[in-house]
């Protein structure tokens, strides 16, 4: 047992963690920040904070400035001044919170509300780029000004500097580059890093070397008060993305939320993109730029446009670089998707031109949204173009026009039914594309109509048959014919009147021809794994050439007696066919199409020589 008094002691002793600030500043470049760069942003994050606690103190009299300066001396690594006249810290305020690593000079409510920083660790940022950081400081609150002066090690040092020897209220801080991080102490990097991160601020940012200068947040925001409600900035907000984002947006859509007060606009590419696909947005948090990637933010099915978003009221994460999940980011990302779902509403009803270019550069978010949603689909699905036996149609056209709405699922199924299809005033959907078979089902069942899967084996079983009488020899030579090809010869009639023959290809048969084709090239091994699966399909001869008696060749061919000639024609028959049906050709057909040409070319020559003799 352990005696109260030994307890008590136990419970008195205290200990202080050690913190290895070499493995915080890794921390912070190899897992929590994703570009050294950002140390910019971390200063100018500072000084924003720093000028929005001035004002907030009540003091109106001065003008806010933010200011960056290089300095380049011949034989040195370039320095950087960066500046701010905000609310400055006393020396209690230098020892509470820049020598605490995670303490932040703002209470978090306070900072959610107020102020960008919240976690305290952004100034540790710079030692990404630089061996040490000098801060001087003076408060607007009074006091000595104090230059603090820290090393990458841990250690630093604090000295109270004479009255008068910092100037106004402000702080700035001062980093010396090192060998293996100058590039980003050059000036147009600089000047391009600041513009990025502080573009839309609404205090002032200047960058000079001396030598050059900028203000480099100078620009008006257009598209600020286009999510305001300001439709007349429409054109200036589409220039804009012309010159700034080098794009020629086909519309720009205003967002504004209540939850997680977020504004901006929706740029609708102008080039298709792919279902999942991730777009490069601009989000700033209270003016700042908070990142590239709004992926929780904006809705999946969005993909389609590019966004430039201000957010007021969502909660970064430590590295600012995203938002947290909280109510409201749900409630945020709820009314952007309501919203862009509106937009396209708008479209249907009162712009229906757009509307189709819209769908036509970017149908697949766009079906991906109406097959998830009932009431968006029932606006859009008359809208939606589909590829046909009877040419592209949009399904409104194809619906007035069929009273069953017919679909094939497979393209090489499809290439065998349109050919007859379309001769018997059939119109059949080709519906391999991505979305096509649960948007052609979601509206067979919202809007009552009969739907029907079809293929090709059960489509030629409609074509008419033709009486047996009299044609036995001839389907039997025929099938001699094709007997070391695999494929059944039946005559039947059917349009078109221009079709020769129609060969139809079941999916057994597709499957067996694969394996075909594998064994062709696959090793021993290999062929004795594919031998095991044929025999399911040793019995099969499924593929079926149907002869049309309703074209002349055909008509012609029940009188040719010669057998080589016979033989050869319907051979060739069967190769015209398999082109005109787009099968893939397997070597014993390619061949076959060379040696019939060979000796329709003899044969022709041979009655042309008899031509002259005679």
């Amino acid at each position: 047992m352990v005696s109260g008094g030994a307890s008590s002691m136990l419970r008195g002793m205290e200990h202080a963690f050690k913190v290895d600030l070499r493995g915080m500043i890794d921390l912070l470049s190899n897992h929590l920040y994703s570009d050294p760069s950002v140390f910019i942003r971390e200063l100018l994050q500072n000084g924003v904070d720093a000028i929005t606690a001035r004002r907030q103190r009540g003091d109106s009299l001065f003008e806010p400035s933010l200011t960056a300066r290089v300095h380049h001396v011949d034989g040195a690594l370039p320095t950087l001044e960066f500046a701010d006249n905000g609310v400055g810290l006393t020396e209690a305020e230098v020892h509470e919170f820049l020598a605490t690593i995670g303490r932040s000079s703002k209470r978090l409510d306070e900072a959610r509300d107020s102020f960008l920083g919240q976690f305290g660790i952004g100034l540790l940022s710079c030692f990404m780029v630089s061996g040490e950081i000098e801060v001087l400081t003076q408060s607007a609150s009074g006091g000595a000004p104090v230059r603090w002066l820290a090393q990458a090690d841990g250690t630093y040092t604090l000295e109270t500097l004479p009255s008068g020897a910092v100037g106004t209220p402000g702080t700035t801080v001062r980093l010396r580059a090192r060998e293996d991080t100058d590039f980003y102490f050059e000036y147009d990097e600089l000047r391009e890093a600041l513009a990025n991160y502080g573009r839309i601020l609404p205090y002032p940012i200047h960058v000079t070397d001396g030598e050059q200068y900028d203000h480099v947040n100078a620009e008006r925001l257009a598209w600020l008060d286009f999510a305001d409600g300001d439709a007349s900035k429409r054109e200036e907000v589409l220039a804009y993305a012309r010159t700034a984002l080098n794009m020629e947006a086909l519309d720009a859509v205003p967002l504004r939320t209540e939850d997680g007060s977020v504004r901006g606009v929706a740029f609708v590419l102008p080039y298709s993109t792919q279902s999942g696909s991730r777009q490069w947005h601009q989000v700033y948090l209270k003016r700042m730029l908070l990142g590239h990637d709004a992926r929780n933010l904006l809705p999946d099915w969005a993909f389609f446009v590019r966004c430039l978003l201000n957010v007021d009221g969502l909660h970064p994460t430590a590295s600012r670089e995203s938002f947290y999940e909280d109510d409201a980011l749900t409630g945020a990302r709820a009314s952007l998707d309501a919203q862009l779902r509106a937009y396209i509403e708008g479209l249907a009803q009162q712009d229906p031109a757009r509307l189709e270019a819209l769908i036509a550069l970017h149908h697949l978010p766009i079906k991906a949204l109406a097959s998830e949603n009932d009431e968006f689909f029932r606006l859009l699905a008359h809208a939606f173009e589909f590829e046909t036996s009877t040419g592209r149609m949009k399904l409104g056209a194809y619906v007035a026009r069929e009273p069953v709405i017919r679909m094939v699922t497979n393209l090489d199924q499809f290439r065998q039914i349109a050919q007859v299809a379309s001769a018997y005033g059939h119109s059949v959907i080709n519906a391999v594309y991505t979305y096509d078979v649960p948007l052609l089902r979601r509206y067979a069942a919202l809007f009552g109509r009969a739907l029907e899967e079809v293929d090709a084996q059960s489509y030629a079983l409609a074509l008419e048959d033709v009486s047996a009488a009299g044609l036995e020899g001839f389907v039997a030579r025929a099938n001699a014919a094709l007997e070391a090809f695999g494929c059944v010869v039946s005559v039947k009639r059917f349009e078109p009147a221009d079709l020769p023959a129609l060969l139809i290809v079941t999916e057994e048969q597709r499957q067996r021809d694969d394996l075909d084709a594998a064994r062709e090239v696959a090793d021993e091994l290999f062929t004795d794994l594919l031998d095991e699966y044929e025999g399911a399909y040793e019995e099969v001869r499924v593929t079926r050439l149907h002869l049309n008696l309703n074209h002349a060749l055909v008509q012609d061919l029940l009188h040719v007696q010669d057998a080589a000639v016979f033989g050869r024609l319907v051979q060739m028959l069967y190769v015209q066919a398999h082109l005109l049906g787009h099968h893939p050709m397997r070597g014993q057909e390619l061949a076959l199409l060379g040696d019939g040409l060979s000796d329709m070319m003899r044969w022709g020559l041979r009655a042309a020589q008899m031509n002259i003799l005679n």
